[in-house]
């Protein structure tokens, strides 16, 4: 993993790492503290829906979506996509609970699990309200939060939605391995022509350049369906499609999002919402 990190901070993070402060979260969340555990019918998703609700009842769970979403923990999120799919689901069998809001400050991540956030959302709004509250909610977090039953962004004018699409970003080193005196050659077993491409070191041939384009495309169509699925007739026209983001204004005029409110606006939605489930 590589890091850009500020010089004025290089102290503070070699300090965080030598004393092994940086630790993955390899269940997919933060660790529970021991005594936490040792309750009667303990399960680690109950415990972070009671710690993250609110209100006076702690009925309504606000669950931070943040940074880059995988299906793993990344050091930049909260949660991973895994668990964020099991505490969905608990929540959905919790009777204490009235429903959920999304805070959304994501760019985005990778495809793989995406559509599984996003059909763990679509179950959960099928048995109790979810709003997504948004200060940044772009690509995979929009494919994820389209089964909302409402999508509410934040006051403020740096808040975004939208960038609609897939891309994939490569970067052959092959000239800078050259010039630090480095002249790599790939073996490959008889017959197996197509393995490990792309990589870095070779030229992209045609046929590749054709496989990743379309593995793009394909990855797209579903992107585009979910938003469908999830937004239907509120989505006005086609360019919402062409990767670009949106602040609150337009983004409600071309049907990515509903309204403009805070986090107490958001938990009045889902009270207000949660009449209407039985």
């Amino acid at each position: 993993m590589f890091w850009a990190i500020s010089q004025l901070h290089e102290h503070t993070i070699r300090a965080a790492l030598d004393q092994g402060r940086f630790t993955p979260y390899l269940p997919g969340h933060p660790e529970v503290p021991a005594q936490a555990q040792a309750a009667a019918g303990f399960t680690v998703e109950g415990y972070y829906a009671d710690r993250l609700s609110i209100g006076v009842k702690n009925d309504v769970v606000i669950i931070p979506v943040t940074g880059t979403m995988s299906r793993g923990w990344g050091y930049d999120n909260y949660f991973s996509n895994s668990f964020l799919i099991r505490l969905f689901a608990s929540i959905a069998d919790n009777d204490a609970k009235k429903g959920v809001i999304l805070d959304f400050n994501s760019g985005g991540g990778t495809v793989d699990s995406t559509d599984e956030v996003n059909a763990g959302i679509a179950a959960l709004a099928q048995r109790k309200p979810v709003v997504s509250l948004v200060s940044f909610c772009a690509s995979a977090a929009l494919w994820s939060a389209a089964p909302s039953n409402e999508i509410m962004m934040r006051p403020g004018p740096t808040v975004q939605i939208g960038s609609i699409g897939t891309m994939y970003i490569h970067t052959n080193y092959a000239k800078a391995l050259e010039k630090q005196g480095y002249e790599p050659t790939i073996f490959r077993s008889t017959g197996s022509v197509d393995k490990a491409k792309p990589n870095g070191i070779e030229p992209l041939d045609a046929k590749t350049i054709a496989d990743i384009q379309a593995g793009l495309d394909i990855s797209n169509r579903v992107f585009k369906g979910a938003m469908r699925a999830g937004r239907g007739s509120k989505i006005t026209s086609e360019e919402i499609y062409t990767g670009k983001l949106y602040g609150a204004k337009d983004a409600i005029r071309l049907g990515l999002a509903d309204s403009i409110g805070n986090t107490q606006a958001a938990y009045q939605k889902v009270i207000s919402l949660s009449k209407s489930y039985v």
